[in-house]
């Protein structure tokens, strides 16, 4: 975590632990909640961004009418569900906290503008941040520009300005980053924040809206889903790099695998391993070097995996498949997906 938030962050886990126990206690009695939640807050603090939660808990509050849909494997945490942020429950659809990664929050808000919570951060805490528009370098490619729009820069009030960084006020009286953002990020924490919109001209609620590009419809063609667990593999698939072309679409042609053993997320291949009886901490070893794609860098690692997994009677079908995925998705964002068009007040 870095220093100058740790007064914050110390601040927001006395806060949100408080918040929390007062929920836990009159509608939960189950100590294994209770032991991951505060796993999951002691997770976030070490992070660093602990703050940025107790940040959007409050914005809700006052906001009732806002909902978050988060973006990557926060989606895993059980603590924004219970605190009424995240609307994945990560015991109905096992997702471990284990999974999160996430170095920053990346969220989409519902029902409400981005101004608006960015506002409420220039008020609520100016003495203790500066909330600041992160620009960023443009490309040729209009969706590497998409990708970097809407990151903020949380400064501590009282930074220690250094030579190689200037901020300055904008003609708007607006704190801003006259460089690229991502020049400053190890030093200072970011969020990014966008809108997410209704959907329109539909008749009907309908998961199929869940799909919206050519190769998931592709992918849903050949699997035929029916069931909400169907489509978060669709999907899933449909953001990873050799999960199904140049690997699974072979061997569901050939009727090898299909929609109920099909791997299409981390945890499909989390619940794997251990299904075999690989110890947990094994298991996200190895899940780790699958999804971040370590083959060119410890090849001999994978030699070591492959022996557990064999040992442990894992199919050479499935070892090879693992073999040949350059990326996956996490399961938590593909529920969230399918929760959203599965919601009528999402839709206009």
């Amino acid at each position: 975590m870095l220093e100058n938030y740790e007064d914050l962050n110390l601040s927001a886990k006395d806060y949100l632990i408080d918040e929390f126990d007062k929920i836990y206690y009159k509608k939960y009695n189950d100590e294994a909640i209770l032991k991951r939640c505060h796993n999951e807050i002691n997770l976030f603090d070490e992070k660093g961004y602990l703050f940025i939660i107790e940040i959007l808990y409050k914005f809700k509050k006052k906001y009732k009418e806002v909902s978050y849909h988060f973006r990557g494997m926060l989606n895993n945490s059980l603590i924004l569900y219970i605190l009424g942020l995240s609307k994945v429950d990560p015991i109905k659809y096992n997702l471990p906290y284990e999974l999160i990664t996430d170095k920053t929050i990346n969220v989409d808000l519902i029902n409400i503008d981005v101004v608006s919570l960015v506002n409420f951060i220039s008020i609520n805490y100016y003495n203790e941040l500066r909330i600041v528009a992160g620009s960023y370098e443009k490309y040729e490619d209009e969706e590497r520009n998409k990708v970097e729009e809407n990151h903020y820069l949380l400064i501590p009030a009282l930074y220690e300005e250094k030579k190689d960084i200037t901020f300055r006020l904008n003609i708007n009286n607006i704190f801003e980053t006259i460089e690229d953002y991502r020049n400053f990020t190890k030093d200072y924490m970011s969020i990014k924040i966008s809108e997410k919109y209704s959907l329109v001209d539909y008749e009907k609620v309908d998961l199929k809206n869940v799909l919206n590009n050519d190769f998931e419809f592709q992918i849903a063609e050949i699997l035929k889903p029916k069931t909400i667990q169907d489509y978060i593999k669709i999907k899933s698939i449909g953001h990873g790099t050799n999960v199904w072309r140049n690997n699974q679409e072979i061997l569901v042609k050939e009727g090898k695998i299909n929609l109920n053993n099909l791997i299409a997320t981390r945890e499909d291949i989390l619940e794997y391993l251990l299904n075999h009886s690989i110890d947990k901490d094994m298991s996200l070893e190895i899940l780790h070097y699958i999804y971040r794609g370590k083959w060119n860098h410890y090849p001999n690692l994978w030699n070591k995996y492959v022996k557990i997994m064999k040992d442990h009677n894992c199919e050479d079908m499935f070892i090879d498949i693992f073999s040949k995925i350059e990326f996956i998705f996490g399961r938590g964002q593909a529920v969230s997906e399918c929760l959203f068009v599965l919601d009528k007040e999402n839709y206009i």
